[in-house]
């Protein structure tokens, strides 16, 4: 891989889609003629590196040339005190030798999208079917209510007949007792 600064730098790449994970990797001999190395911002030779994450399936497998001090191209610190001998990084320069994805890569993709499909359809119904038991309890909840509200009525009901009974039977028992009609008792 030999450093071209004569020749133009491809275009930085969009920085969200820059993996966080990567390999060392290597051009083939074919390619190598057809692909120069380019230089990063800060003027070094920008190092190959093949993605490996997972989180950002688009770009696994992928090849691309990165700046050697990308901020994630360091050894990260193992604690607090463990503080980077080297300064910040100078560029966050990338771009992507590979514009398409491979095809084993492309078959994960679509083996993770129907996966995550049927995981949603699987939600989604599971959702409808909560839906529709919650709105049967409800309903169910409903009637049982409307069902104790029509017995309270009738119990309500009855129990006034029953008093109006009681009252009119008291009426007339002390209007017998006026008149004289009752038998008294005798002691």
């Amino acid at each position: 891989m030999a450093s071209s600064g004569s020749r133009t730098r491809p275009p930085c790449a969009d920085q969200e889609d820059m993996p966080k994970t990567w390999l060392e990797a290597s051009l083939d001999k074919k390619k190598e003629k057809d692909v120069p190395t380019p230089p990063c911002w800060c003027g070094d030779v920008c190092k190959l590196k093949v993605s490996t994450d997972r989180n950002k399936s688009w770009t696994e497998g992928r090849r691309f040339f990165v700046c050697p001090n990308y901020a994630h191209d360091r050894r990260r610190p193992t604690n607090a005190y463990d503080i980077p001998l080297s300064p910040p990084p100078l560029c966050k320069y990338f771009t992507w030798i590979d514009h398409e994805v491979p095809k084993d890569i492309q078959e994960d993709q679509r083996a993770d999208w129907l996966r995550r499909q049927r995981l949603f359809e699987e939600s989604y119904a599971r959702g409808l079917e909560r839906e529709r038991r919650e709105k049967e309890a409800r309903e169910r909840k409903k009637r049982e209510q409307e069902r104790a509200r029509k017995e309270k009525a009738a119990r309500q009901e009855e129990r006034a007949s029953k008093l109006a009974r009681a009252r009119d039977a008291r009426e007339e028992d002390e209007a017998r007792d006026k008149k004289g009609k009752w038998p008294r008792t005798t002691q």
